[in-house]
């Protein structure tokens, strides 16, 4: 089987560019050939939405679109941000949803897709991180940014208010210390391959951002062994399950919103997570095979071979 993925020739370090060139080294493995735009293949992987479809589909090629969410900000033109969305969604054969979340918002702006329809959680590789060290302090990571959505200030202000012996690392773009609270340390952007280091070398993991589908963040940290703090919004919690601590808010009612009314966290119930976290470390469920790699690629192969067979 040959397939292309419109993503890898991108150097943007996005999500989307990330996990497309995850799982194209996993296919590989797995026998599966990756080809460029210009060769023929069987399957077009279009992951987001796809301006040339249609030369995939003169060399025969099905069409398979990968779905994260859509955009939804009331601040931002919406309708014409999902438009080339939508095509895709419209021209594909199949698609695949990242979550359950991810289906229910998708479906309820683009209707019901015509074809082949699958959830599949993205992966990361198992053998990305080692075993972790002891360490003399528990260290929590997050990784976030201060834009509402990210929700980066619920985090930071849960975290003092829980009062610990601990340190809280935050990775992201543009993030900073505001008040100088040694316990909190910011590393800013790091490129993907120093990732490992930081999740060897912590001990929890804490992501509050609001209504995602499926973070590689969260993906990455469950893999690494990191038990999860999250909210009950959005699809984080589908990953998360039985290997965290899920806490509990007002269900959204998937309606557009403005970005700067997203609700926060109130630090009491981060804090509770917090102290839940590490009296019930040792009982949450790991590995995670589910969200290995060479799971996920297993996952979209039955895709694509059941997109060939059915049309």
């Amino acid at each position: 089987m040959k397939v292309c993925i419109n993503q890898l020739r991108s150097s943007k370090n996005i999500a989307p560019v990330i996990f497309s060139k995850r799982l194209a080294r996993e296919l590989e493995k797995q026998k599966i050939k990756i080809v460029d735009r210009t060769q023929k293949h069987d399957i077009l992987l279009a992951v987001v939405h796809d301006e040339l479809i249609n030369e995939s589909k003169k060399k025969g090629s099905k069409i398979v679109q990968r779905l994260d969410g859509i955009y939804h900000y009331l601040d931002q033109d919406y309708n014409s941000m999902n438009k080339s969305i939508k095509k895709t969604y419209d021209e594909s054969n199949s698609v695949i949803f990242q979550s359950e979340f991810s289906k229910k918002m998708i479906e309820k702006y683009f209707g019901d897709h015509r074809g082949n329809k699958f959830i599949i959680h993205n992966g990361v590789d198992e053998n990305y991180f080692s075993k972790k060290r002891k360490n003399n302090k528990r260290i929590f990571l997050a990784s976030a940014k201060w834009r509402p959505v990210k929700r980066l200030d619920s985090i930071v202000e849960g975290f003092k208010y829980a009062d610990l012996n601990a340190e809280l690392h935050i990775l992201g773009e543009g993030a900073e210390n505001k008040d100088g609270d040694k316990r909190i340390k910011y590393f800013g952007e790091v490129r993907n391959g120093e990732v490992p280091f930081y999740v060897n070398n912590s001990d929890f993991f804490i992501h509050l951002s609001y209504i995602e589908s499926c973070p590689n963040s969260v993906v990455e940290a469950l893999v690494g062994g990191l038990p999860v703090i999250c909210t009950s919004n959005g699809g984080t919690s589908e990953l998360v399950k039985g290997s965290g601590e899920i806490i509990s808010e007002g269900e959204y009612n998937l309606e557009p919103y403005y970005s700067y009314c997203i609700p926060k966290v109130e630090n009491k119930k981060v804090a509770q997570a917090i102290n839940r976290l590490i009296i019930n470390e040792k009982e949450y469920q790991f590995p995670r095979r589910d969200l290995f790699m060479s799971t996920c690629a297993e996952n979209y192969i039955r895709v694509f071979e059941e997109t060939l067979d059915k049309n």
